[in-house]
Formats: structure tokens, sequence, C-alpha cells
């Protein structure tokens, strides 16, 4: 029976340090251990590599539980369950488990994993690997193995002062429980030392909190009480940064020592500091605390100390049932996303309320640590602490919903995303608010297939919003809000419209006679003459509806609200300075497109249509081209006559090199065909008399003439030969 303690033996007062016992890492771990206990079949041995955590007593519970500790990969059979422990191991330990088929469940600590990666990275590019910690710990040998064993590792910074470094670059990295004062200490030497150095502050978040509230605990007590096991990392770190102006200060692994201290009066009135190291669990704090407030008194003074023993169990006051906090994003798994509430235990959110947001990145939020707002559902008090689990979906719904209605009573936009088609329309989401869009909401005309719109963010106002119903209604209008700004548009631009505006349009709608084309709010006509410089049928041969085309201001009349619109341009018109590119006499090279009975008609250039009349083919009299011509065809001619206004050009093939012989190796004959070609659809719009009914009547008349006067020139001319010959 353990003898009753005397009231003088007992401290003054007594303070716990708000952050102590478990961290994330170590929590997370422990409860994988006992979770992967309770589902594995009873006398199914579990084996962790290396002790979980630095603590006799979880280990010997886990023990219980059907653990058995190894030491080396070998010391385990083939096809084993295997709990790797929150230090991590090595890459080389962990191809050496999957040969033997082993089931790894993966305990690491997340500050460790990312270690890992920063390491593996920099050693993959080619750079040096540079620890602070302690070669022999396992954290340290696990993370050594990413880069091959090859990092350089230091403990104190007279190690670094003295190590000879190459000319090469290098990375900084420490050991997640190493002192934050030794390892800036070894930062600057180094920086000191090597040109090319990149510096990750790797130490836990955790340890660094703690030891710097250690340190302040420290300087208003006279004794310091470190909780947690001699062979932790962490809380040896602990208890080198807890230095008390006394000197008084212990580290204590059970209760059972705290006991012996206060029988010894080694804490007897005095002002006690206490913390714990992150491998110890919350029962054995919960029993120090206990032993030290046995007393009335002390009990009194621990109340009423800056930090209760009901804070430091419960760490926020405002975690109940009900209440909406803040919380850091540390992990997931295939059914929970994992919430640090700066709580003992960590919070659960279900994964499926993160699926409403595809544009939420898990894996960034990890990395950012981000902190998001969540809802405590409930909490239940487990053998393995609290368990916690959270909504973020009914925050956002709260938040979202308020916006929405303030969207709808303001009539202002909001950005949304459509997740899902139906019959008449579109659902689309705001934060996880659903919002029905009718397919006559969508477009300023009509739409027919919904399935394009499937995915896409716009803009829409709010048109409906009904809370008094079960389930939230709330509909929305992207034609209202498009009609809103087309209204602004349109009084923006009438107000500033000029002849010879350019603007960049869209092809709304096209007729026979054109395309309307909106430049902003209105739409403007392009004739159908105003499309193309050659002639077309439709519009359609030039644009399509939806196309982006840029238009020129022709007229306007803002009584009517009407605008006519130029498209083509004069640089691009085929005949622009035509007389220059071809001027009289000129030869040119072309291909024969058309035949007529009258001439042939040969591009000289793209879009740039030449006749060469019949009389100017051969030096022998033609009836028609095809004699001597077939289309494809190339040739060589000279330009008679270039007439701009009326966009025609003459040519003479006889004058370059005349055609005198047959297409099909005939004898040419001299006999007139008087049949009259009426083909006046095929002319090039140049050669087409817009002007009268007839397109080509006042050509071949013309033409006549100048056929007459060839018979009259030959039948002269030939006799004056023969007598010279």
């Amino acid at each position: 029976m353990t003898a009753e303690i005397e009231a003088w033996k007992y401290p003054r007062q007594v303070t716990v340090a708000r952050h102590a016992g478990f961290c994330l890492g170590v929590d997370r771990a422990v409860k994988s251990a006992y979770n992967l206990a309770a589902r594995t079949a009873a006398r199914q041995p579990l084996y962790m590599l290396g002790e979980l955590i630095h603590n006799h007593q979880v280990i010997d519970s886990l023990t219980r539980q059907g653990f058995v500790v190894a030491e080396r990969p070998e010391d385990i059979p083939p096809a084993a369950t295997v709990l790797i422990r929150a230090h991590g191991i090595s890459p080389e330990v962990r191809q050496a488990l999957l040969a033997k088929n082993c089931s790894l469940s993966d305990a690491t600590c997340g500050y460790v994993t990312k270690i890992h990666h920063i390491v593996r990275k920099a050693w993959d590019g080619g750079r040096k690997v540079i620890l602070t910690g302690n070669p022999s710990h396992p954290e340290i040998q696990g993370i050594n193995g990413e880069c091959a064993g090859t990092a350089i590792i230091f403990q104190t910074p007279d190690e670094a002062q003295a190590y000879e470094f190459a000319d090469d670059s290098y990375i900084l990295a420490s050991q997640t429980t190493f002192s934050v004062k030794t390892f800036n200490e070894i930062r600057k030497v180094l920086q000191n030392k090597i040109a090319l150095l990149q510096i990750f502050d790797t130490i836990c978040d955790a340890t660094e909190t703690r030891q710097r509230e250690v340190a302040e605990l420290a300087a208003d007590s006279e004794v310091i009480l470190i909780i947690g096991s001699r062979t932790s990392s962490n809380t040896r770190k602990l208890f080198d940064a807890s230095e008390v102006a006394s000197g008084d200060r212990y580290q204590v692994e059970t209760p059972g020592e705290v006991r012996q201290l206060l029988e010894q009066g080694k804490l007897a009135g005095k002002r006690v500091g206490v913390t714990a190291g992150a491998s110890s669990p919350e029962s054995i704090i919960r029993e120090v605390i206990h032993i030290m407030s046995e007393n009335e008194a002390v009990n009194k003074d621990l109340e009423q100390g800056d930090v209760s023993f009901s804070d430091f169990i419960d760490q926020i006051p405002q975690l109940h049932r009900g209440a909406t906090v803040k919380g850091v994003i540390v992990r997931y798994d295939d059914d929970f996303v994992y919430v640090d509430v700066r709580d003992k235990s960590e919070g659960k959110i279900p994964r499926h309320e993160f699926e409403n947001n595809p544009d939420f990145d898990l894996d960034k939020a990890i990395e950012d640590r981000t902190e998001i707002d969540v809802y405590v559902r409930s909490i239940r008090n487990t053998e393995l602490g609290k368990e916690i689990l959270l909504s973020k979906a009914r925050v956002d719904f709260a938040k979202y919903k308020n916006e929405v209605e303030t969207a709808f009573r303001e009539k202002t936009p909001i950005t949304v995303k459509v997740v899902n088609v139906v019959k008449d329309g579109v659902i689309a989401t705001y934060g996880g608010i659903d919002i029905y869009i009718h397919r006559t909401q969508l477009e300023l005309g009509t739409v027919q297939d919904l399935e394009p719109y499937r995915d896409q963010t716009f803009d829409i106002l709010i048109t409906q919003f009904d809370p008094e119903k079960r389930r939230l209604r709330v509909s929305g209008s992207r034609r209202a809000l498009l009609n809103r700004d087309r209204k602004t548009k349109a009084e923006e631009l009438w107000n500033n419209i000029a002849v010879g505006d350019i603007y960049d349009g869209v092809v709304r709608s096209l007729t026979d006679f054109g395309a309307f084309v909106d430049i902003g709010g209105v739409d403007g006509l392009v004739h159908i003459s105003e499309l193309s410089w050659n002639r077309i049928k439709h519009p359609s041969e030039v644009v399509k509806v939806g196309d982006v085309i840029q238009v020129y201001v022709k007229d306007f009349d803002p009584e009517k609200k009407r605008i006519s619109l130029g498209y083509k341009r004069i640089e691009d018109d085929p005949y622009h300075n035509i007389e220059e590119r071809f001027p009289q006499g000129s030869i040119v090279h072309g291909k024969v497109v058309r035949m007529f009975n009258f001439g042939a008609f040969v591009e000289i250039a793209p879009g740039v249509d030449a006749l060469c009349h019949v009389s100017q083919i051969s030096s022998h009299r033609l009836n028609r081209p095809e004699e001597v011509l077939k289309e494809g065809m190339e040739v060589d001619a000279r330009v008679l006559d270039v007439n701009n206004e009326n966009r025609r050009i003459s040519i003479s093939i006889k004058d370059v090199a005349p055609i005198d012989e047959t297409v099909d190796g005939q004898a040419l004959t001299s006999e007139k065909d008087s049949h009259q070609d009426s083909r006046g659809d095929d002319l090039p719009t140049s050669y087409q008399d817009k002007d009268q009914n007839t397109t080509i009547g006042t050509v071949v008349q013309s033409n006549e003439g100048t056929e007459a006067a060839a018979d009259d020139s030959a039948a002269t001319t030939e006799p004056e030969t023969n007598e010279e010959a």
C-alpha cells in the first residue's frame, strides 16, 4: 500500500504546457496500430519493424494486442502483416519486405514522408544531401536511404565547421525532432562555407512549438517535469531546452517516478511546470497531474493557473457538438479527410464532402496546411482517445446559401459550374448549392443540345430563391444576365458609333441577302455583296454562325436602330492596283479556265481572269477556242488593255506565241460556228453587265467588228504575200 505523502511535500503551483503529449504523427501511428489489431483475426501475428514509438507502456500494450517487435526485416516471415513505425523506413528496407510478399501498413509521420520526398528529389537531381540529427536514429537512417546512404550528417556546429566540402550543390534538411537552436547554429556555419546551399527547415512544428513553450514555462517555474521515454529524441530535446534558473529539472517515464520525487521533497512548495514528449500518452500525463494535485491547496492553485488541467485535456474549450471551428487538413484516405482541430485527436470529414468541389486539391491543401471551417457533428470518447466527426459540407452549405440569397436579393451575378444535364435544362452548383437553369435561360437564342454545357463555368443571375420548402429551391438565368449586359453595351455603342469604326463581331444568323453580326449589344447587317469580292450565292460560302469576324461600319441609322456593315476590304480585292500589276504591253502567264465561242478566259492571278478573244489565239482563223485550247492549259500572253473601272483585262496569246496546231491534230477548219453561247452564269463577275439584262451580248457584238476586220485584213495581206513570194 502506497504511503500517504505529507502535505508540505506537494508543489505550491502546477502549470501544464498547452502542447504536451502525443503529436499528430504519433497519435495517428498508435491509432493505426490498434485499428490494425482490431481488424486482424486472433492468433494471427502482427509485426512492427522496430518500436512504433519511444514509449514502453504503449509498446507493452500493443504487444498484448498481438504485435511482435522485429528489429530487422530478416526477422519477419514471408507474407506477414507489418506496421511501419512513425519514424519511417528506407527504400531498401521497404523493397526487402515487399520482396517477401509482406502486407505493409504505413504509419510513417507525414512530416517524415515529406523529408523523404525532398531528399529523393535532390539526390535524383545530382545534388548532395546534408542532414542534422542523430545518425543512429531510425528516422535519419530511413531518410538517408533515399540518397543511397551518402548523406553528410551533423549533430553539432563544430562537426559542420570541421568538415571540408567539395564545390558542389547541396541541400540541408533535418530530423523532425532535432533541436531548433542547434539546427540554426549549424545552418549559419554551412551558409558561410557552401555557395550553393538550399535549406529546408524540416523540424516538425510540434517540436519547435514545444521547445519554445518549455523554455517560456521554465522561465516562470522553479522545477520542470518532462514526461517521456529516456530513449525518445524529442523528449531529450525538451529536457535540453528546459533550463531552469535553479537547475531543478527532472525527466520521468512513469507516475511512480513522480511519486518518488514528492516523497523526497524535491517538489515541495515549488512552482512546477509540466510538459510531455510527443510519445507520451494522455493517460500517463493525466495520472502525473492527478498525483501532484491530490493535495487540496495544490489542486486549487492548479485550477487557477494560466493553463488549467481541463484546458490541457480539451485544448479547445469551444470544441463541442454543434460548434463551428477552424482546422488544418493533414491527411486523407479512401473514406475520410483528417483535420487537426488543435485537439488531442484528429477530426475526420467524410471524403465525399469534397467531391462537390472538384477543383479542391487535397494534396496541395495538405502541403500548404490549408485551414478550413468545420462543423462538429459528434465527439465520442474511446479507448484510443476522442473520435471527432466533422463536416465541411454543413459549414459550406450555410456559407454559400447566404451568398446565394444575397445575390438573389441584390441581383448580383455569381459564377456557377454545370454538373449535370436534365430533361429541360442543366443543374449547376455554387459551393454545393444546386441551381436549376432551364434551357431557355442559357442563351439569348434557342438551345437544342444541352450536353456541351456540361462542366462549363459561367455567370448567372439568381431568379428564384425559396428556402421555405423542405429542400432549398434555387433557379438561375444566364439569359437575363446576357440581356442586361447586352443593353448596357448597346447604349455605349450607340453613344460612340461612327462610320469607319472597326469591330470584332460574332455572326448570329444568316439569310439569303446577308449575315447579321453582333458587334457588342447590337446586330448589324453585312449584305451578301459585302462578304466577298467573288460572286457567291449564299453567305454560308464565306461565314457560318458563331464565327468571330472583323467588320467596319458603312452606315447607321440611330432612329431605326440599323447598322450597315462591311466585311470585304479593298486590299483583298484581286483587282486592287490591277493597272500597276499588269500594265498594258506586259507579258503574263496563266491557265485557261473557261471557254466560250467568242474567246477564252485565262486566270493570270488568283481571282483575276483575262479575256483572250478568239481572234487573238491563233494566226489562223478559229471558229471556237476549243479547236486549239483546252481547260487547264498554261499559256503566255500580252496584255492589250486594262480597264480597272470595269474590272476587265484583254490579252493576246497570238502576240506572244500563236497556237496554230489543233488539240486533236486535225487540220484547222475555216467554217464558222454560228452557235451563240449563252452561259452567262459562268462568266467572271467583272465580265457581266450588272446594269443590263444581258450578260455578254455587248461583248460579243463589239467583238464581231474585230472578227470581220481580222477577216478583211487576212484577205488583203495574203495576195501581197504571194506576190512577194
